[in-house]
């Protein structure tokens, strides 16, 4: 078993359930801003069309083609749009409200809390994630999570967006090591796996889903528990 001295985590998806935290905010505000009066969309359409909507902008703004704000601006605006509802005023006020509660909700992946406390003695543990400042800060707060790490590193604050080696190499200065003396675990392949991995690091692709893939893992993983079998 090789002995790391960092771990890098993903937080959306690997740590923090973002699926179940957003649908919890998408259903409040579904019946707050009173689309269940309306004909169309259903809730499960309106849900659907958020993650279409929110992973095209996402995917995006993760290869540098748009920022913060387009996220911001437009998710609701072309989201409402799928369903003939064209109310800026209330796109924007359904962005800030969802921008305001999601972070707040606290669902996390199963054993996220009883795998970290384990990990902590044991390894220097770090954030690593493409969301920005302020709104993961707000999640691992909420979430209790805060404590187990030694630094939070984001696209934000470091200029750099995963996939991009540049990230990769300020986390290691950040935590004073050499590329193989650390691990990055994350869900998503493109930005977490190869990323990692461009920048010559081990990587554990957390795939709870058991989606099928053709990328060479270090390792890979379908539940949290599994961590302490590879750490």
């Amino acid at each position: 078993m090789k002995r790391y001295k960092a771990v890098f985590f993903d937080l959306d998806h690997t740590l923090w359930d973002y699926e179940k935290n957003s649908v919890e905010t998408l259903t409040e505000l579904y019946e707050e801003f009173e689309l269940s009066k309306r004909p169309k969309p259903e809730l499960k359409d309106f849900i659907e069309t958020f993650d279409k909507v929110n992973t095209r902008l996402w995917a995006n703004y993760n290869k540098g083609h748009i920022g913060r704000e387009v996220i911001r601006d437009q998710r609701f605006k072309k989201i409402l749009a799928v369903f003939n509802i064209r109310n800026d005023v209330m796109a924007r006020k359904m962005s800030e409200e969802y921008i305001k509660r999601c972070p707040t909700k606290t669902h996390l992946f199963p054993h996220a809390e009883t795998t970290l406390r384990y990990l902590q003695p044991r390894y220097d543990l770090y954030i690593l994630t493409n969301g920005f400042n302020d709104v993961q800060d707000e999640k691992l707060r909420r979430s209790k999570l805060k404590g187990f790490f030694r630094n939070i590193i984001t696209s934000e604050s470091s200029g750099h967006r995963k996939p991009s080696a540049q990230i990769f190499h300020h986390s290691l200065d950040i935590a004073r090591v050499s590329a193989h003396e650390a691990v990055m675990i994350g869900d998503n392949l493109h930005a977490d796996i190869i990323g990692a991995r461009n920048a010559n690091m081990d990587h554990i692709y957390f795939n709870p889903s058991r989606s099928g893939h053709k990328e060479s893992v270090t390792y890979e993983i379908n539940c949290l528990s599994e961590l302490p079998n590879i750490l």
